[in-house]
């Protein structure tokens, strides 16, 4: 049985090859008769075509019926060619010794493609078959024509300006923190969104809002202001807005900013963001009265996306239904979050008079901004965004009107940054990436604030033991930030960095986003954001309110091309990069001490880290 199994392996190895070199033969002759047939006017194709053209004339049931025997015999001739032309992939994929020896592979690809050449159809994988040319994507016109803005804050409109519309105790708030002047965003989104105010007391649904401007422009106090002075005159605690923000410290920094600017009105605002237990955010969300009902506390909601999720879910009495404002601060992040709200704000009911009519259907007016804000409509529309519109700041050297989809391909002031900001880079090789930042902190005499990022929170904590030993020296005090710190903890150093007893912030990506730090006046990007977006919130925690600063870019010299890829895609202008030389700055410093004390002091706290596991697991082994 065996010798049978092994004889038969054998006679299929040998055999093999000579059939397919057989059957390649016969694949080009049938090809050569093939052309003789069609010179000579023998072709079936003809006699078909022929044969068509008499049926035409005849009845038309006859020529259904001969209908089918033609596409009988077309389908026939079209099996065979896409045959040949399966063999002749085969040919060109596996081909043997023996079968170069027999067959061109050059002469059977010339013969394939003649044949094809005078067929009324194409062959599938032949050379005819091209990429079609891309379709140039068309933005809806709400985004390729949107309101613009300027961004030249020299030019902002003095307070005197809106005492017509602005409520005179608002103006005093904004006297007594120093603000003489309105910012162009703030000043075109107040006059916007008050006019929006009166369409909705006319019975008409608000315009959603979108706003794409640069960091550090005011467009926390170009939302805040209109909605405090349309809500101050409330009867009843209702949520009538709310206001999502991606992270804990930018949700903070909103919420303090609301309560400055209602301090002299009834309204109670609150913040939801995990900062404090849950049971205590519910105390301040909705309270019992004595008959039982659930009813709201507050009339302004600051939350993060999670935590209003599980307030959504979870907490008994907190309704959304009295909407009446929805701000999406920092929008082109995740909005999931955005599925769990009430029906008419989820998704825009149809506009009828009957749903014009009914207040239960009228949807929230949605507020959305950010300095990277997405352009994508498919993005765009998960939003479910009601005759949108958006207020974008245009920064560009042009004089007369621009063409948005011809200058950029997008709409402009999408990536853009303030005019008060000085971009800069550096070159160096990756294990001397400290010593730059080491001697940019020392180039710079840091008398104010510098804020360094970087990927992640354990490189956020090799880098500031390293940098708080060098700069020992120097009386300057180093901290850190990063998801790996307490919610408590990470406000404590946000306080003392705010307040100047800490110099030099190392901080994640925790901080890109929004936080409007007074007197930073150095950013570095120590790792090279993995996005663009990244690149601008970063580089946009200085240079904010028309205060100079300078941000900084550490580059390995394999993140060149991708630094300046990033920047080109973004229709920003690349910075000249800086070669830096750092071998006699490290050896003037003493630089390997250092990495070596470093060292040390992780492996020290990596030691009592693992005896204080240990010595937990001993305290819950004996309790058991």
């Amino acid at each position: 049985m065996s010798l049978f199994v092994i004889n038969r392996y054998q006679g299929e190895d040998v055999e093999k090859p000579k059939v397919e070199e057989d059957h390649l033969s016969a694949l080009l002759k049938r090809i050569e008769d093939r052309k003789k047939q069609k010179a000579a006017g023998t072709v079936k194709g003809n006699e078909i075509e022929k044969r068509d053209v008499q049926q035409e004339k005849g009845p038309v049931k006859k020529k259904r019926k001969n209908q089918k025997v033609i596409k009988q015999e077309n389908s026939s001739l079209t099996e065979h060619v896409i045959t040949e032309t399966v063999e002749h992939v085969i040919v060109n994929k596996f081909e043997t010794e023996s079968i170069k020896k027999s067959v061109d592979p050059i002469k059977l690809k010339d013969a394939l493609n003649e044949l094809e050449g005078k067929q009324d159809f194409m062959v599938l994988g032949s050379e005819l078959h091209k990429t079609k040319q891309s379709i140039k994507r068309v933005l809806p016109d709400w985004l390729a024509h949107p309101e613009i803005i300027s961004a030249d804050l020299s030019n902002s409109p003095d307070l005197e300006k809106f005492e017509a519309i602005l409520d005179s105790k608002l103006l005093e708030v904004l006297r007594k923190n120093g603000i003489t002047k309105l910012f162009p965003v703030q000043a075109s989104m107040i006059t916007w969104l008050l006019k929006c105010s009166k369409d909705r007391k006319m019975g008409w649904w608000p315009r959603d809002t979108c706003v794409s401007a640069p960091t550090g422009s005011g467009k926390t106090l170009a939302y805040v202001l209109p909605i405090v002075q349309e809500l101050q005159f409330r009867f009843v605690p209702k949520v009538r807005c709310l206001i999502v923000l991606p992270v804990q410290e930018l949700a903070a920094q909103v919420y303090k900013v609301m309560l400055l600017y209602t301090a002299h009105t009834n309204l109670r605002v609150t913040l939801i963001s995990g900062a404090s237990s849950f049971e205590q955010e519910q105390m301040h969300l909705v309270k019992k009265t004595e008959r039982g009902q659930i009813i709201s506390r507050v009339d302004i909601v600051i939350a993060t996306p999670g935590r209003l999720v599980d307030h959504i879910k979870k907490t008994v009495g907190f309704s959304l239904a009295a909407l009446r404002f929805l701000v999406i601060d920092e929008a082109d992040r995740s909005t999931e979050w955005l599925q769990h709200l009430p029906s008419p704000h989820l998704s825009v009911p149809p506009l009828t008079v009957e749903n014009l009519r009914s207040s239960s259907n009228r949807p929230a007016q949605k507020l959305l901004f950010s300095a990277t804000l997405s352009q994508d409509p498919e993005k765009l529309s998960r939003l479910g965004l009601f005759q949108p519109i958006l207020f974008t700041s245009v920064i560009t050297d042009k004089d007369d009107d621009v063409d948005l989809d011809a200058d950029t391909g997008e709409f402009v002031g999408r990536y853009t940054s303030p005019d008060e900001l000085t971009e800069l880079a550096v070159e160096c090789s990756s294990e001397y990436k400290p010593l730059a930042l080491l001697q940019l902190l020392t180039k710079n005499e840091i008398s104010e604030r510098a804020l360094v990022f970087t990927n992640s929170g354990e490189s956020a904590h090799r880098l500031a033991i390293l940098a708080q030993s060098f700069l020992n020296e120097k009386n300057i005090v180093v901290g850190e930030l990063s998801a790996l710190l307490a919610p408590k903890q990470r406000e404590d150093v946000l306080t003392k960095f705010a307040d100047g007893k800490i110099q030099v912030l190392i901080s994640s990506d925790a901080l890109a986003r929004g936080l409007d730090i007074p007197g930073v006046k150095l950013v570095v990007s120590y790792d090279l954001p993995k996005h663009i977006k990244g690149y601008i919130h970063r580089a946009g925690r200085t240079g904010r309110a028309g205060i100079k600063g300078t941000a900084v870019s550490i580059l390995a010299p394999n993140q060149i091309a991708m630094f300046n890829k990033m920047l080109t895609a973004a229709h920003k202008k690349v910075p000249n990069i800086e070669k830096l030389e750092l071998e006699t700055f490290a050896e003037s410093i003493d630089y390997q001490a250092h990495v070596e004390k470093l060292k040390e002091t992780l492996n020290k706290k990596q030691s009592e880290t693992l005896q204080r596991l240990k010595a937990t697991k001993r305290r819950r082994g004996k309790q058991s």
